[in-house]
């Protein structure tokens, strides 16, 4: 794996010789493939154990993944990762589903809860008192807002008299 300019490639052909998937047959797959085929390049990678710089046909990262979720094979390493795969999308897609049930459900009895109580709470005259407070602040604040625009009008007649 290289970065180059804020993407790491990965080279296709070591890949393919790790999970024990032919490489022809593999690289072939890769190049007819309408999203995988267009982002192939050719990087220079310095083979590890060697001081050579050799150039492979690689993948950015972020598709590396999928495609080796597509290949065909019985190779055991490349079940095992299928395997793997198939557990954190069904982890992840279940979490999300499930856990926003669980939000849903939580929000859902926390409202009960208030509304429940807030109509108890309208029955007593300290909740119609404050009510009765709230609106004649609201009130109070719609008439500053008038002031202080008439009183900035008054300033600026001054000005354009």
């Amino acid at each position: 794996m290289i970065p180059k300019d804020g993407t790491f490639w990965i080279a296709i052909k070591p890949v393919c010789e790790a999970i024990g998937v032919e490489y022809t047959r593999a690289f072939k797959n890769v190049k007819e493939d309408a999203i995988l085929g267009p982002a192939v390049a050719v990087q220079p990678m310095q083979v590890s154990g060697d001081d050579q710089v050799r150039s492979f046909s690689c993948l950015p990262e972020y598709l590396i993944y999928g495609w080796l979720f597509s290949i065909q094979s019985d190779s055991a390493e490349l079940l095992e990762y299928k395997r793997e795969c198939y557990q954190v999308l069904f982890d992840f897609f279940n979490g999300t589903i499930t856990g926003r049930k669980n939000l849903i459900l939580e929000k859902a009895k926390i409202q009960q809860e208030r509304l429940a109580l807030e109509t108890g709470l309208r029955k007593t005259e300290d909740f119609t008192r404050y009510e009765n407070l709230r609106a004649m602040e609201a009130r109070l604040g719609i008439s500053l807002k008038r002031t202080e625009a008439q009183e900035v009008k008054d300033q600026l007649d001054l000005f354009n008299n």
